[in-house]
């Protein structure tokens, strides 16, 4: 594997600040032949109470079928169910017949409450009766509702978990499927037993996700990913950003950070409060040590080890910022601002959470940094902000999981799956209303298919360019769409401003405007844009405080 750390001094605060950002870096290697990968032991333990009826356990047994097909004899698999009661529909075995397999797991039905410590356990006893270093070892929980049998109390199954991974390496992943699991123990569980969290929105994305889970576990590279930081009496504070289970002895802090898959890059950011910083000149404020189990192409381990100094050089005057470490700050801020917020909401304090998105939001906005994924993190929390201010009874369980999962996600080096999750949303929200989308969330039709019908006005006279601020952009296309979000064509990050405002479609020789439900709506030279409308060379289209000015190409704003 590769690694690397690097030290901001730069402050995103208008004040001098005594903190400095070390981040540490891991990329995983790409990924060995498929002869000679880490096989895998696996229990895949699925909850079928009775709220698991219809769709989802549907979709739960189309994603454990195609886990199956992914599987070769080199694999140990198990499968537990659990409701009030523990039953093994499959016992331990290698994946040779999978026919037989998965005509076994065609036939799971529902029924009653939901013994989730049970059948967690049980899987544990599956993995551990073929348990072997040179084994990726693991337990695959689902679950759609609250553990109401056996333990209960989510801190003696947190623990539970903790103690299995560390005495027995015996790794967990939780998936939480819809809207009434308790997502603090599902991620703590995971958290504490080296795996990973997946949010299941809605029954038909679990194959995707069970992919997702499968393709880092037929790719590990590296396991066992730890870094060690002993501190000197310069710094008197240590703070994690992410999100990793840690560890203190006086001065002394340990991360533990897991598996690596292929081509995976995880980071460590940790903030250091120095408050001498600017007197120390170059001076060793630190040292890391760096410990991982790296996986050699014969099937084997090979164990690393090795410790680097931390060293500042800190003159009166501080360098430049490090862009990659505060794109990394900033993200994980405002993962943590999420966190806060749930925190704040639960309790019915909305204008406190409103005020801690905000101010994530003001921390992007002071540190300068202006690129694609900043600014796409930037709307999303406004619009999350904005929700919470204008809608808290919006606030409710499936919210409460969306916010909390893109915090965790994103505090795991995860950041991509936090925005493939708001991606889905938008497009359930386009969907919701005749808005058809592609995989990638790209508006291609109206809700009929067919070029809709603008009003009609008089003396149109198609413009052929549209400005704002100090660009011009030629309508060229048959789809342009305005908004927040980075994947619109004209992208605009003012407040007030929808992710997807509206669009400009050309119908003919002309080109009209909609709306697409935005929150402050769209006004066409001063009126609020209710349809389909027709645009014209001078027409000025108002979204928020934003002017669009549009023309034939010879004047602009």
């Amino acid at each position: 594997m590769a690694d690397d750390f690097a030290l901001d001094y730069e402050m995103f605060t208008m004040e001098r600040s005594p903190h400095v950002y070390l981040m540490v870096r891991f990329e995983g290697n790409s990924p060995s032949n498929v002869k000679n990968r880490r096989p895998l032991n696996i229990s895949l333990v699925i909850d079928r109470s009775g709220s698991m009826a219809g769709a989802k356990i549907e979709y739960t047994r189309q994603a454990a079928q195609f886990l199956v097909q992914n599987l070769t004899p080199l694999d140990h698999l198990s499968v537990v169910l659990y409701n009030d009661r523990v039953e093994t529909l499959i016992e331990p075995t290698t994946v040779i017949n999978k026919d037989a397999i998965n005509q076994k797991i065609a036939k799971i039905r529902i029924s009653a409450t939901t013994n989730l410590s049970g059948g967690w356990l049980q899987g544990c006893a599956h993995v551990a009766q073929n348990y072997s270093q040179n084994r990726v070892n693991r337990v695959i929980l689902m679950s759609d509702g609250l553990a109401n049998k056996g333990v209960t109390d989510p801190n003696k199954l947190i623990n539970m978990v903790a103690k299995r991974f560390a005495h027995e390496d015996i790794s967990t992943t939780t998936m939480g499927l819809g809207e009434d699991f308790n997502e603090d123990l599902m991620m703590g569980m995971a958290n504490a037993g080296g795996g990973a969290f997946y949010f299941i929105e809605s029954p038909e994305v679990a194959p995707a996700i069970f992919n997702e889970e499968l393709h880092g576990l037929l790719n590990v590279v590296g396991q066992n990913l730890s870094v060690r930081f002993e501190s000197s009496g310069d710094i008197t504070d240590v703070k994690q950003l992410n999100a990793y289970p840690s560890f203190r002895d006086k001065h002394v802090y340990s991360y533990r950070l897991g598996d690596v898959y292929a081509r995976e890059e995880k980071t460590l950011v940790l903030e250091l409060t120095v408050p001498e910083l600017e007197s120390l000149g170059e001076k060793e404020i630190a040292s890391m040590q760096f410990d991982y189990d790296e996986l050699t192409p014969d099937g084997g381990s090979q164990h690393h080890s090795f410790t680097v100094p931390v060293v500042v050089n800190a003159p009166a005057t501080l360098p430049m910022k490090n862009a990659e470490i505060m794109e990394n700050v900033l993200l994980l801020k405002a993962a943590n601002a999420r966190k806060q917020a749930v925190q704040e909401a639960d309790k019915g304090k909305y204008e406190e959470a409103t005020g801690i998105l905000k101010q994530a939001i003001d921390d992007i906005d002071n540190s300068g940094l202006d690129n694609n994924k900043i600014q796409e993190e930037r709307s999303a929390l406004e619009a999350q902000a904005e929700k919470m201010e204008k809608d808290p009874e919006s606030y409710d369980n499936y919210s409460r999981k969306t916010l909390s999962t893109q915090a965790m996600y994103t505090l795991t080096s995860r950041h991509e799956e936090t925005v493939v999750l708001r991606r889905r949303e938008v497009m359930r929200e386009l969907e919701k209303r005749g808005i058809a989308v592609d995989d990638d969330g790209n508006i291609i039709s109206s809700e009929d298919d067919k070029p809709p019908t603008p009003i009609n006005r008089e003396n149109i006279i198609p413009p052929t360019h549209v400005s704002y601020d100090d660009k011009t952009v030629e309508l060229t296309g048959e789809l342009i769409q305005i908004g927040r979000s980075s994947r619109n064509d004209i992208h605009i990050t003012r407040k007030g401003i929808s992710r997807f405002h509206a669009q400009i479609r050309r119908v003919g020789n002309d080109f009209i405007i909609e709306d697409l439900g935005s929150t402050n709506g769209t006004y066409l030279n001063g009126k609020l844009v209710a349809g389909l409308t027709k645009l014209s060379v001078n027409d000025e289209i108002l979204v928020s405080d934003q002017k669009l000015l549009f023309h034939d190409g010879n004047r602009g704003l």
